[in-house]
């Protein structure tokens, strides 16, 4: 009889695979941090008797969104400009502080928490918006290099003011690199918490259209409609920009033999089609409303200088033309999005503009220039060998961040308190703590500009002059507050000019006590609150 045969044992399970953490969740909390970095030291390196105010680039806007905030965490939707004394209503405008106000309010943070934290997860949105576009877009062994291409990626304005910005074609080279955030996606998401978020948004809106090509439905048209009506209530003006891109990039898809289903375009043109509510009522304001028609035409963001917009784009976009030439002559249906968008901008920077905001419209340009300067990299050291190659794209993208590490720099100068005016002095923030419990909701103060700036945000005071934007008429305004500081100016005129402004509370610190007036002198102002340099006086019968 045979023997029997031994009974096999099963395999061994293979041991499951390390599950490998995606390069996008490492690079975005990486971001976060390093943006968050230059604001923790600030606070922990702030001078004896003083306070960061919380800002370093941009300050002066920055400031007034706070403000924004502090309307939104006592209830109101609707914004009432602060730095100006002219009687106007409040309107649906900076939606978007306004919304962070009420979340701060709900959840009981700190306004300047609140603004903090919009910041880090506008940076973390950003990033893994890129991501998906990359990966849509790019091969998978170019998407990180395209994601840090968009983050990082930035000019060499630097160059030109390190050569004293020197005038070629007749106009002064600037480093806008350095100046204007939102031409790289770094400074984006160090400067401003609603650049991030705007880019983000810009990002998950063309996903969500490029989603509509592929399978039109309700999913997609409903996130696309959201995404665009959310990018409204930030930036309304990157609409229209973002409709004529994307009716660009169907355009050529035609020419190159795409033809899409009208069930596809009507899709597409409803997402667009749902902001129009918003859009029609943000003109209607800016034309028809007179506080904010004076407004805007105080707004002077003209388009940069040609030369100084190519040099502080530096060699991304260098690397991006090739990335163009390379799409343009594969004809990549993929890129051709990507592949309309520069253009297009900069055409429509130096086009007129009645709301005169051309430069509002490079928002999330950074985008398109970074894949295809990707797509450009990879295919100049596509003939070399692995090892030469690696090196030589190492060191382009070292080159294309190196203002992004300058960037990085300044905020760290900046945290190291070498620039008093990041920092509020002690008299100053006790008097503005003091009032932000003691006003009543009519109050407006009349202080000099610099203390203008800081009431509505700290201490939630109107004021009669403080933000050159904001402030109707500001310079005007200035020269009326010198006029009526004086030692010798009498009561009369004194008491007419705070009756017709409305004004109700005088702040006093060193910047008004220099005007040489003495308001203890006068029978118009009761003394309230006093902490060693400011002392804020009430207007008597107010």
């Amino acid at each position: 009889m045979a023997a029997a045969l031994p009974l096999a044992r099963p395999a061994p399970a293979p041991a499951p695979r390390p599950r490998r953490i995606r390069f996008a969740l490492v690079f975005a909390v990486v971001i976060a941090a390093l943006s968050l970095l230059p604001y923790l030291l600030a606070y922990l390196w702030t001078p004896p008797g003083h306070h960061f105010a919380g800002f370093f680039f941009i300050a002066d806007d920055a400031t007034t969104y706070l403000a924004k905030m502090r309307q939104g965490a006592d209830g109101s939707w609707l914004w009432n400009d602060p730095y100006t004394s002219e009687p106007h209503g409040g309107v649906f405008l900076f939606g978007f502080y306004l919304l962070l106000g009420h979340l701060a309010g709900l959840l009981h943070l700190p306004l300047i928490a609140a603004y903090h934290l919009a910041g880090i997860s506008g940076a973390v949105a950003l990033v893994l918006a890129a991501e998906r576009l990359c990966r849509r877009l790019l091969p998978p062994q170019r998407a990180n290099l395209g994601l840090v291409l968009i983050v990082l990626g930035s000019g060499a304005g630097f160059l030109a003011q390190a050569a004293g910005n020197p005038a070629i074609l007749g106009s002064r080279v600037e480093a806008l690199d350095l100046h204007l955030p939102e031409l790289s996606g770094w400074y984006s998401i160090l400067a401003i918490p609603h650049f991030a978020w705007a880019t983000a948004l810009i990002i998950t809106a063309l996903l969500g259209l490029l989603d509509i090509m592929e399978a039109p439905g309700w999913r997609p048209l409903a996130l696309t409609a959201m995404s665009l009506i959310a990018l409204t209530a930030i930036h309304p003006q990157m609409i229209p920009v973002l409709a004529v891109i994307w009716i660009a990039y169907r355009a050529l898809l035609l020419i190159w033999g795409q033809r899409p289903s009208w069930r596809m375009l009507a899709v597409e043109a409803a997402a667009f089609t749902a902001t129009l509510p918003l859009l029609a009522y943000n003109a209607w304001i800016l034309f028809r409303d007179p506080t904010i028609a004076e407004w805007a035409h105080q707004w002077r963001h003209q388009a940069p200088g040609p030369v100084s917009l190519a040099v502080s784009l530096g060699l991304p976009l260098v690397l991006a033309a090739v990335g163009i030439s390379v799409a343009w002559r594969r004809r990549d249906q993929g890129l051709a999005l990507m592949l309309v968008w520069p253009p297009l901008v900069t055409a429509l920077l130096y086009l007129p503009n009645v709301a005169n905001i051309q430069r509002r419209l490079v928002d999330a340009l950074f985008v398109p220039i970074g894949i295809l300067a990707a797509v450009g990299l990879t295919s100049l050291t596509a003939r070399l060998r692995h090892a030469r190659a690696r090196r030589l794209q190492v060191i382009l993208v070292t080159v294309c961040c190196l203002s992004s590490a300058i960037v990085l720099a300044i905020a760290l100068r900046f945290a190291s308190g070498a620039f008093p005016e990041a920092y509020i002095n002690d008299d100053a923030w006790q008097a503005m703590q003091w009032l932000s419990s003691h006003h009543g909701a009519s109050d407006r103060a009349l202080s000099a500009p610099a203390a203008g700036q800081l009431l509505p945000a700290w201490a939630g005071v109107p004021v009669y002059v403080g933000h050159y934007s904001e402030t109707l008429d500001y310079f005007q305004k200035i020269n009326n507050v010198g006029a009526v500081l004086r030692p010798d100016e009498p009561d009369s005129a004194l008491q007419n000019f705070l009756a017709a402004n409305r004004l109700t509370l005088l702040y006093w610190g060193p910047d008004e006590v220099a005007t040489g007036f003495h308001p203890d002198d006068h029978a118009s102002f009761h003394l309230v609150y006093r902490h060693g340099a400011v002392a804020i006086y009430r207007v008597i019968g107010s």
